[in-house]
């Protein structure tokens, strides 16, 4: 950020004399929950009671000017201080017919700084305008796109399984954001998934015992994070598949659950690489890679087509994917066909229906034959 000190430029956010922290690609700086319950067991939507509670422990530099508008148009004071913070950046692209703008009916002044403010999770307001539903959201951001489907699969259905087991089970996962900061510090470390501990909540419901500390926390690893430790940690796998128990997930959906959480715990025990440490593997091994870090065209060339040929299910990566299997990528229907236009003649639609209804009609037979449930159900 700028420099501290008097002058400036008063176009510009802060005067452009405001220290700022963090660059626009970091950690979050502010929880914005509008409900904290302190140990006294009463709420608050206070900044002073975050700050007090350990949560939001970091300085955080806002637009005072913008704080004013929003907290006196009847925002509370937690989403203006976010929000405020977000405007302490310039914009960095302007549209020229995009400038005068009626902000009554138009977000784009506000989607210019909060879509250039690449934060860890991201607090998404419904578009102004939209002939779909779509409600308010959180974006998770700070994972990296993985080689394959599967393993993209994996991670994002984790970190929705997750946000669901918080809500069912009223869990508690808040750390002081200096130790959000610190973890993610520790995170960038090479091999952090064996080699590093991070910080996260020792209770994330009310112990049923006494302890001195409900909020304390504690360093474990990934692999304690996800699995659990000692008797007062279950580990958010146990508790994705309690919640899953509890929903009457169906067999076939458990089963691929099952397998994202395998991949997941594997990762984190060292049984299976992560794509980071499979890719210097592979870099090491290259016969014309001489270990003075520096990386020959033909060593990135063959480990950009590696990473491909994993990606397309070329190359099986077991010390990657273990026994997953990935299926050979289809390119004869990987481009837009249009709905065509042409009228179906009678006698072709006839022949369509008549084959689609007997096989409907065979299956819906077996079925039922089966003890499955009578004509009340519906076939996909």
């Amino acid at each position: 950020g700028g420099g501290e000190g008097g002058g400036g430029h008063a176009a510009m956010a802060g005067h452009g004399t405001k220290r700022l922290h963090k660059s626009r690609y970091e950690t979050i700086s502010t929880y914005i929950c509008n409900t904290v319950i302190g140990q006294d067991g009463q709420d608050s939507s206070t900044r002073a009671a975050l700050k007090d509670l350990g949560r939001n422990d970091l300085e955080v530099p806002m637009d005072e000017e913008a704080y004013r508008t929003l907290t006196q148009a009847g925002v509370d004071e937690v989403l203006a201080q976010h929000i405020a913070h977000l405007f302490v950046r310039d914009p960095l692209v302007i549209y020229r017919e995009r400038v005068e703008l009626d902000d009554e009916r138009e977000t784009d002044h506000f989607e210019n700084i909060q879509s250039t403010n690449w934060q860890t999770v991201r607090w998404k307001p419904p578009p102004a305008k939209s002939d779909s539903h779509i409600g308010w959201r959180t974006e998770f951001r700070s994972m990296e796109v993985q080689l394959t489907d599967f393993e993209n699969a994996a991670f994002t259905v984790f970190v929705v399984l997750v946000s669901r087991v918080i809500l069912a089970f009223d869990l508690n996962l808040y750390l002081p954001l200096t130790k959000v900061d610190e973890n993610m510090r520790r995170a960038h470390l090479r091999d952090a998934v064996l080699q590093q501990r991070f910080w996260f909540r020792k209770h994330m419901a009310p112990p049923e015992e006494h302890v001195d500390d409900p909020d304390a926390c504690e360093e474990m690893s990934v692999l304690e994070i996800l699995t659990g430790k000692g008797d007062h940690f279950p580990g958010l796998i146990p508790l994705i598949f309690a919640y899953l128990e509890a929903i009457q997930c169906d067999p076939e959906t458990l089963e691929l659950m099952r397998s994202y959480m395998d991949l997941l715990r594997r990762r984190a025990s060292g049984q299976l690489a992560t794509a980071a440490r499979w890719m210097r593997a592979r870099v090491a091994a290259h016969p014309s890679y001489r270990g003075d870090s520096r990386v020959p065209d033909d060593v990135a060339y063959d480990l950009v087509k590696a990473c491909a040929d994993v990606a397309e299910g070329r190359l099986r990566a077991s010390e990657l994917l273990g026994e997953q299997p990935i299926p050979p990528l289809r390119t004869d229907d990987a481009y837009y066909v249009p709905l065509m236009r042409r009228t179906i003649a009678r006698g072709e639609r006839a022949s369509l229906l008549r084959a689609y209804a007997a096989r409907y009609s065979a299956e819906r037979d077996g079925y039922e034959g089966e003890g499955g449930p009578g004509g009340g159900e519906s076939l996909p």
